[in-house]
């Protein structure tokens, strides 16, 4: 079955692609759209129809003005079971544009919630543009975000709002069947400090012996640190309590699965990028050893790269050489960014322009949960054209130190 989705004509770029990522690649049906002069999403088939309003965006206002688009606290609630005891929606789902008005026919539903307008406002990052909460290193944090203030930023809101879609589609052709995800869960380690600093200098060596003798005495620390020191020269890392990739390996390999290791290739910001040169032999050895045993190289965008296209495509480089120098082809096609630094009006465009397939900063740091709303990959949003970008977002959900 092929639908006809029509949208407002003053929404046409924002709506069409929540549209393409909602009921092409989640819902998997075909969908023609065509703009429309109300303001109304309207989806329709073999004469029956769902209508729900188109309330948000409004990107045709000064942007200076678009900050009073964004939802009013406290949110309104809908008991979606009530109406549709068929979804999987547990619980009052939030309602950030529009009213919880459910009108059910034979041949046509109305749903006063702007599902679609809800779902670009979570997967674009609307919010991150128009307000200027950010931490100290130049993030938005997550206790800034509607989903925090309104209590749900530990559920995917925009799957629900899908899956409520899905609901009343079923409800109005009943033959249909949708595409079914298979969730899989995703390992990454950010390889930040792979050694102990330690290992390779003597003047740091003695300085935490004397701390650990004298200042704290801990001599059985004092003694590990002195032997890790001494197996660092002979290419030893048994005793080095940073290195953990034996461990790590063989724990992904016994779950089953394989894991990206994503490295830091340049000190754009000094000696908060790392303890490591991408090229020194001891690290183009554990890229060889990550590889060779299944797992997948990224890039680890240093501090300063989430605002700098140059730095971006030179570190992606940096990394393409030394894997070759480890003796491997790396595709090297994602990318997180180093402390999860971001910004949402250029790093997406920046990563697209430098041929990253896919991103995975898709996380606040001071929180876990669902900064887009969602588990789901999905093809990024450009502020800076107002349109889609190839490369994808692989959200990422729970990270130990948030």
């Amino acid at each position: 079955m092929t639908f006809l989705l029509t949208v407002p004509s003053n929404r046409s770029s924002t709506m069409r692609w929540v549209a393409e990522i909602v009921f092409g690649e989640m819902l998997g049906f075909t969908v023609e759209i065509t703009d429309g002069p109300g303001q109304e999403c309207v989806l329709a088939a073999e004469g029956r129809s769902l209508v729900m309003p188109s309330i948000f965006p409004d990107l045709d206002r000064e942007r200076s003005q678009w900050v009073a688009q964004l939802p009013q606290l406290p949110l309104a609630e809908w008991n979606v079971m009530e109406s549709l005891p068929e979804t999987d929606v547990e619980g009052l789902l939030p309602v950030l544009f529009g009213d919880p008005d459910l009108s059910l026919s034979e041949d046509e539903i109305r749903c006063g919630i702007d599902i679609l307008g809800t779902i670009f406002f979570m997967l674009s990052r609307f919010e991150e543009i128009v307000l200027p909460d950010r931490d100290r290193h130049g993030r938005f944090p997550a206790e800034a975000s509607l989903a925090w203030k309104g209590g749900f930023l530990y559920r995917p809101v925009v799957d629900e709002y899908v899956d409520v879609l899905w609901a009343m589609m079923k409800r109005l052709w009943p033959r249909l069947e949708r595409t079914r995800r298979q969730g899989t869960v995703k390992v990454s380690c950010d390889v930040d400090r792979p050694f102990d600093p330690i290992g390779r200098d003597p003047v740091t060596l003695l300085r935490v012996l004397r701390h650990e003798l004298l200042v704290k005495p801990r001599p059985g620390i004092a003694a590990k640190r002195a032997v890790n020191f001494v197996a660092h020269r002979f290419g030893d890392y048994r005793f080095d309590p940073y290195h953990t990739f034996d461990w790590y390996l063989e724990a992904c390999e016994k779950a089953g699965r394989a894991a990206t290791f994503y490295f830091i290739a340049d000190h754009s910001a000094g000696p908060i990028d790392g303890s490591y040169r991408i090229d020194e032999p001891r690290i183009v050895d554990l890229i060889h050893k990550i590889a060779t045993h299944g797992h997948d190289i990224g890039v680890h965008g240093s501090y300063n790269t989430f605002r700098d296209v140059s730095q971006i495509r030179k570190e992606r480089g940096r990394l393409a050489d030394a894997c070759r120098k480890a003796g491997i082809e790396a595709e090297l096609s994602g990318n997180r960014q180093h402390y999860l630094r971001w910004d949402t009006a250029e790093t997406p465009d920046h990563l697209d322009e430098a041929g990253f397939r896919y991103d995975t900063t898709g996380s606040y740091a001071d929180r876990p949960g669902f900064r887009y709303g969602t588990s789901h990959p999905f093809a990024m949003w450009s502020w800076r054209h107002q349109a889609p970008l190839r490369i994808r977002q692989h959200p990422l959900v729970l990270m130990e130190c948030s």
